[in-house]
């Protein structure tokens, strides 16, 4: 498996990128929980950083920004056992972007990790 490191400034992408740290392009399976729609959802992870991801999922997915998902993201291709839902780490979605054009038959979306922002929010 390659990795790369990409740099996290202004003009990365979109030019949108808020992350303060590093991300990590890296493709991993993850399995979201949207407790809204008590449905489960496969996807896969595009990038990776310590406060956060970015995700495909299918343009069905019931994904909304500022909604709290339930998130697993597996070790390899293979992917894992299933997992109990008191396993996956809650995430908020930030953003979602549902442009057919550039996503095909997926969406993307961004999620950061809420456990990670309590931590940062005690550490204040």
């Amino acid at each position: 498996m390659l990795l790369t490191i990409e740099p996290n400034d202004a003009s990365a992408e979109s030019g949108s990128e808020r992350r303060r740290g590093l991300r990590i392009a890296q493709t991993r399976p993850v399995k979201v929980y949207e407790p809204r729609a008590c449905r489960y959802i496969a996807g896969h992870t595009e990038d990776v950083s310590a406060t956060g991801l970015r995700i495909m999922l299918p343009r069905s997915a019931p994904v909304q920004p500022g909604s709290i998902l339930a998130v697993h993201v597996g070790l390899d291709e293979l992917g894992q056992p299933l997992v109990n839902r008191r396993q996956m780490m809650p995430a908020r979605v930030v953003w979602v972007n549902r442009d057919e054009e550039d996503w095909g038959p997926s969406l993307s979306a961004g999620v950061e990790w809420t456990a990670n922002i309590a931590a940062h929010l005690d550490a204040a």
